[in-house]
């Protein structure tokens, strides 16, 4: 296992790049293992570096997003929060719900309008 600098939060075993990132203390209870470690599965280094550069990017905002989620973050209120995955599910099934009318009455028109 070597460490690579030129590739960020990544090592190399057998000339196979890996991605590797130390879980912050704050969010270990979200996790079962201290480190995050995965093949990249590429022996490039340029493509190494964008597909740890994106994994790392992701990370940090789903990170931010526990910490947010997690803490007594003083004007939590004020701040823009994306859509619970009830909310979600229940706008897409109003959404649905209107598409199928709409679809329903159309279909009923075309049957009921004089031909010719």
């Amino acid at each position: 296992m070597a460490y690579d600098n030129s590739v960020p939060f990544s090592f190399t075993k057998n000339g196979i790049y890996y991605f590797e990132r130390r879980v912050p203390s704050d969010l270990r209870n979200h996790y079962e293992a201290p480190k995050i470690a995965y093949s990249l599965r590429t022996k490039s280094a340029l493509v190494a570096i964008s597909r740890a550069s994106r994994a790392a990017q992701q990370l940090d905002e789903y990170w931010y997003r526990l910490r947010i989620k997690d803490s007594s973050l003083p004007g939590k209120h004020r701040l823009r929060m994306q859509l619970s995955a009830t909310e979600t599910l229940a706008n897409a099934a109003i959404t649905s719900g209107y598409e199928n009318a709409v679809l329903e009455g159309c279909i009923a028109h075309r049957l009921t309008r004089p031909v010719g």
